[in-house]
């Protein structure tokens, strides 16, 4: 293998998201089952899911905060739990990262900073919303921001994280508003490298712009794992360790908003 392969497939290997064959166990059925795709990096991944719960448990998934009853994921090399929320960032996942609709704008964003490990501090706040025209609604509740900025921000506010390689969207029609502003911040984030994966409503995905990939497009090809295999053996390169991840506590707690 040459050296611009095995340079392209570490690309892959910190970046790209493949899920196989995955089943998510329920009360009495299954929340998702057999769900499989691949979400490169640098794309915006668009996966139909019918809302509620099942977009919830796929996204918790993917982001590696629930066991899985079937199947694997994995972003690049890593497929365990600790790897899967070291470089995931779950995005207004309901009742999970989803803010409180009566919290303070203000308050929302310093909660995101300190999330992404960010300066927090009323100046850094402050420096946010001057840069995003949003000074005067500082302290405004967050539903009264229209819908399709406040997912654009939190979008945003979600790839700050410095080990973050993937965005996790999850129901963003849910809110209604205009999907087209929270789309071009997908497309704007995916084009910084980031891998994009938007779980939404099978109807909002069909209304979804044709270039974008979806899960019918992205079935992964065992050869390409073959190669990215022998390319991550070759390479030997090791991914980063988060010392404060804890591989035995799958179970994410609800991130609060304030």
């Amino acid at each position: 293998m040459t050296e611009t392969e095995v340079t392209h497939l570490q690309g892959f290997n910190q970046r790209t998201v493949v899920v196989d064959d995955i089943s998510v166990a329920g009360t009495h059925e299954p929340f998702v089952e057999h769900v499989s795709f691949t979400a490169p990096r640098g794309e915006v991944t668009v996966v139909p899911t019918d809302p509620g719960i099942p977009q919830v448990a796929l996204a918790l998934a993917i982001g590696g905060r629930v066991e899985l009853m079937r199947g694997r994921i994995r972003v690049g090399a890593g497929s365990d739990l600790a790897d899967l929320q070291l470089r995931t960032r779950l995005v207004d996942v309901a009742d999970v990262t989803a803010p409180e609709d009566t919290i303070a704008v203000k308050a929302v964003v310093e909660e995101e900073l300190a999330l992404a490990e960010k300066p927090a501090g009323r100046a850094a706040v402050a420096a946010f919303l001057e840069a995003h025209d949003l000074s005067d609604r500082a302290t405004r509740p967050w539903e009264q921001l229209p819908a399709g900025v406040r997912t654009s921000l939190l979008l945003e506010l979600g790839a700050l994280h410095p080990m973050v390689r993937v965005l996790v969207l999850a129901g963003p029609e849910r809110h209604g508003g205009d999907q087209t502003v929270w789309l071009e911040t997908c497309r704007r984030l995916a084009e910084t490298g980031l891998a994009v994966i938007v779980l939404t409503a099978a109807a909002t995905a069909a209304s979804l712009p044709a270039d974008l990939a979806s899960a019918d497009d992205t079935a992964h090809d065992t050869a390409d794992d073959t190669a990215y295999d022998t390319a991550v053996d070759t390479a030997d390169e090791p991914d980063e360790a988060d010392p404060a991840a804890d591989a035995d506590e799958p179970n994410l707690p609800k991130e609060p908003s304030a």
